[in-house]
């Protein structure tokens, strides 16, 4: 598996005091102990949320009292300190336990910018998928629909509580991309010696047997097994439901960059509970 493994080295995770920024880390830490990888921690300092504080107008509302008070930014700024102290503090110890090497790094800017600054270097990103409609739906959040849209590479995104569980799902359409892909879905399902399910997207059914026959060419190649099931003219919907009925397993998606893809994929992300590593 060595082979595997040098392909992901450094694996950056965005890290925050959200409950599914811990499942992140979480998760980035089993992924970095099984592949041998540096884990880097990043904590961003926001700076629209600093300069929230020094307009006049603005307030904040404590947890336990009705009361609005003004806000201050040398208070925020504290605040801002201490959570990265006591988040660093967590990722030395889950690190440390685990053999693992690690980095913890602290910036301060538009939360989405640094983020993609930051993962220019890193073979995988690791990030929660958070966000709250007004109707209370879930939906992904806008950071994370700005790192998805816009960052080349593999990115996996996390709902609150994920965790990796098998088989690995990946999304073949014969695309570009959909060697990349499988190769990433090949790579975790040998961290657990699992088994792949593949759901072939095609136009046709002759085309779906086409891409399942060179697919399981692949698999001879890579020694892995796999279970197919053909989707022909799927809708996003469609998609979604077939990935439930596969159960909770890590979804592998081949995106390229175009914008009507990246609407698609936000309306998958909306759609489904399984953590998506996005391949472009």
């Amino acid at each position: 598996m060595a082979a595997e493994q040098s392909e992901i080295r450094r694996i950056l995770v965005a890290l925050d005091a959200s409950q599914s920024s811990l499942s992140a880390l979480q998760n980035a830490v089993e992924l970095a102990a099984a592949l041998e990888a540096e884990l880097i921690g990043l904590y961003v300092e926001d700076t629209n949320l600093l300069r929230l504080a020094q307009l006049p107008l603005a307030r904040e509302v404590s947890a336990f009292s009705p009361i609005f008070r003004q806000m201050e930014s040398i208070e925020i700024e504290r605040q801002l300190r201490a959570q990265a102290g006591q988040i660093r503090r967590i990722v030395a110890r889950v690190c440390e336990d685990r053999g693992i090497s690690w980095q913890f790094k602290v910036s301060r800017g538009v939360v989405a910018a640094e983020l993609l600054a930051a993962a220019v270097d890193a073979d995988l990103m690791v990030l929660g998928k958070i966000g709250r409609s007004f109707q209370g739906l879930r939906r992904t959040g806008s950071i994370t629909r700005t790192i998805v849209s816009s960052r080349p590479g593999m990115t996996l995104v996390l709902r609150s509580g994920s965790l990796l569980t098998f088989p690995v799902i990946l999304l073949y359409d014969g695309s570009d991309l959909a060697e990349k892909a499988f190769q990433a879905a090949g790579r975790l399902t040998r961290v657990h010696d699992g088994r792949l399910t593949v759901l072939v997207l095609a136009a046709s059914r002759e085309e779906a047997r086409k891409l399942q026959m060179s697919v399981v060419e692949r698999l001879k190649e890579h020694k892995l097994g796999a279970d197919f099931r053909l989707v022909v003219r799927g809708s996003i919907s469609g998609i979604a439901q077939r990935i439930h009925l596969e159960g909770s397993g890590p979804v592998v998606i081949p995106c390229d960059a175009e914008s009507q893809e990246d609407e698609q994929l936000c309306a998958l992300l909306d759609e489904i509970e399984n953590p998506v590593l996005l391949v472009r």
